[in-house]
């Protein structure tokens, strides 16, 4: 089936570029907080780190109009999501971690919200799966939904790590769920879902950055969260 997504409305591709940005300025946002110690060097860094999400969107633009990603790489996914993990586990993680809080941690994953409904739009344009969607098999939104209320329960103290744990986890697989979901609907060898449309959508410019920026952007706060619940647990023993 080919994908007309000229025809996806102004509407969800507003919301699309909305959530996108949003989290790309919040990831800067964090970035200088993290770096805030540095006197003035935050002001340096904030522009790199701002600098390098440009050049990523652009770069990740330009592989998507150029066709290059069109038959979408299961191990150049796969090694993304390993960087985000090796990023999590860095001295910058690190520095993430101090500075911003499980609170804002956690309370970022509500950007999970915004995602699902621009999947729902883009289904009910006639451009995704109906799986990819909450209406069908993905229940990411779940923890975007709860992120709110267990970042006020964290920050008011009302919740214990063994709460923290829990839902981390289930956002953790909530996210795996809805990545193996969209792997599973593109039209290749490893296709299960065979109604239509597939989720190729994915890999045109700009819903590239579904898999490139949201997607390790939750992976990314999630293992964040993990971090600090590790360096807790020893912290306390």
């Amino acid at each position: 089936m080919e994908l007309a997504l000229d025809k996806v409305p102004f509407r969800v591709d507003a919301l699309f570029f909305a959530t996108v940005l949003g989290v790309l300025a919040l990831a800067v946002l964090a970035m200088r907080v993290a770096v805030q110690r540095a006197g003035p060097a935050a002001d340096l860094w904030t522009r790199r780190a701002a600098m390098g999400a440009l050049l990523w969107l652009v770069a990740t633009g330009l592989a998507a109009l150029s066709d290059v990603l069109r038959g979408f790489s299961l191990s150049l996914f796969t090694a993304l999501m390993i960087l985000t993990g090796g990023a999590a586990f860095s001295r910058m993680g690190a520095a993430l971690v101090a500075a911003v809080g499980p609170v804002a941690l956690i309370g970022f994953q509500f950007f999970r919200v915004p995602v699902a409904m621009f999947l729902r739009g883009m289904f009910q344009a006639g451009q995704a799966p109906v799986q990819m969607t909450y209406e069908g098999l993905n229940f990411d939104i779940f923890a975007g939904l709860t992120a709110p209320a267990m970042a006020w329960l964290v920050w008011r103290g009302k919740v214990g790590s063994y709460a923290i744990w829990a839902w981390n986890a289930l956002g953790l697989v909530l996210l795996a769920e809805a990545i193996a979901i969209a792997v599973l609907s593109m039209p290749t060898e490893f296709r299960v879902f065979t109604n239509e449309p597939h989720s190729a959508f994915a890999t045109y410019a700009p819903y590239i950055w579904l898999p490139t920026v949201l997607a390790p952007a939750a992976l990314l706060g999630h293992l964040l969260v993990l971090r600090w619940l590790l360096s807790s647990c020893s912290g306390s023993r």
